[in-house]
């Protein structure tokens, strides 16, 4: 514990100084960006109850441009329930009210080729990510660094303390990450010195154990493939294999997971690749998925339909409608079939700005 207080001491000294220099000599621009997102969800669970929201939020963020490598940002989220329509808790806080929170308020340094961010962050690797499928993603509290000193490489390295957001117990403030109050360190990196290729490793240390995930992706013009493997101790480790075909319009995707033991999703909606809309491969003992599924473009308009059959859990089938409006513009409709999980309809109009 000492080592972390001494070592964010440095860096926040580091910053600071920084900063008290920057604000001598020039005056801050700050950038603004936003969006508004109306979201509609509609579930009808395996006994035949419906409930739904209509919800109106959004974030607005303000971010300083850097001056001598240093810059700062905030981010500001919403979501309200209209005319009553609060009955799925999805779109809304634990308590299925309306809730607000700053989920980003960061201090930023960049030094030559590394990137240092403190403060409550969006942030994506494999087992902690955003998982954007409502009105506000997930967001974490802690450190982050990127470096790209190495060729074709850049490192991640993080210190991941709270989170809130969509999947965490409390959506609407920043609660521990785990139940033992430590914070989970992890550092991965991505290589893209082969053409076409892509390679990424990382390892997160949690509370009892550790975990380990792998993955290469091999990219061409019409088609792509990869594979991916993780551990997640204590004999728990899944595989994946990933494909896709295109042709004019239509692209055409295949995977295909199998689990040993138990996996768990991480904190956020996880990287595997049969993953569907609701369901995964994880929590279920030695689970496999098949997924089959297409995507169809015209123009501003793509339809995707794709079906998921697990072999210990239910199968979903999702079918998902989206319509670029104008450049700021969107619209996304989707239907999930979770056969006798149920159904869910989910409708979103973003707005950027």
């Amino acid at each position: 514990m000492r080592n972390k207080i001494l070592l964010s001491t440095l860096v926040c000294s580091t910053l600071l100084a920084n900063a008290n220099d920057v604000v001598s000599q020039k005056s801050v621009e700050i950038e603004t960006t936003g969006e508004i997102r109306l979201g509609a969800v509609s579930i009808k669970d395996e006994v035949g109850e419906r409930t739904s929201t209509l919800s109106l939020g959004g974030r607005v963020g303000l971010t300083t441009k850097p001056l001598h490598g240093l810059s700062a940002g905030v981010t500001f989220y919403t979501t309200n329930a209209l005319f009553g329509k609060n009955s799925e808790g999805m779109f809304l806080d634990s308590n299925a009210k309306n809730y607000s929170l700053i989920g980003e308020a960061y201090l930023q340094g960049s030094f030559d080729k590394t990137i240092i961010k403190i403060g409550r962050q969006l942030f994506e690797t494999p087992f902690v990510n955003g998982d954007d499928i409502g009105m506000i993603p997930n967001t974490i509290e802690g450190y982050s660094l990127f470096n790209q000193n190495i060729p074709y490489t850049t490192i991640v390295m993080g210190w991941v303390d709270k989170w809130a957001g969509v999947d965490s117990a409390k959506a609407e403030q920043f609660t521990k990450l785990q139940r033992s109050g430590d914070a989970l360190m992890l550092a991965g990196a991505i290589y893209k010195g082969i053409e076409n290729t892509t390679l990424q490793a990382w390892h997160y240390k949690l509370e009892k154990n550790g975990w380990s995930y792998v993955e290469a992706s091999y990219e061409r013009e019409n088609w792509s493939m990869a594979g991916q493997y993780a551990n997640q101790g204590k004999g728990d480790s899944i595989y994946g294999f990933d494909a896709t075909y295109s042709f004019k319009n239509l692209l055409l995707h295949t995977a295909y997971n199998e689990v040993s033991g138990v996996v768990s999703n991480g904190f956020g909606g996880g990287p595997f690749f049969t993953s569907s809309e609701e369901h995964t491969v994880h929590e279920r003992l030695n689970n496999k998925a098949i997924l089959m599924g297409l995507e169809y473009s015209v123009k501003e308009a793509t339809f995707a339909l794709s079906h998921v059959n697990f072999s210990k859990s239910e199968d979903e089938t999702d079918y998902l409608l989206s319509y670029e409006i104008s450049d700021n513009l969107s619209a996304d409709l989707i239907f999930s079939d979770m056969n006798h999980d149920g159904k869910m309809s989910r409708f979103f109009v973003n707005y950027g700005f």
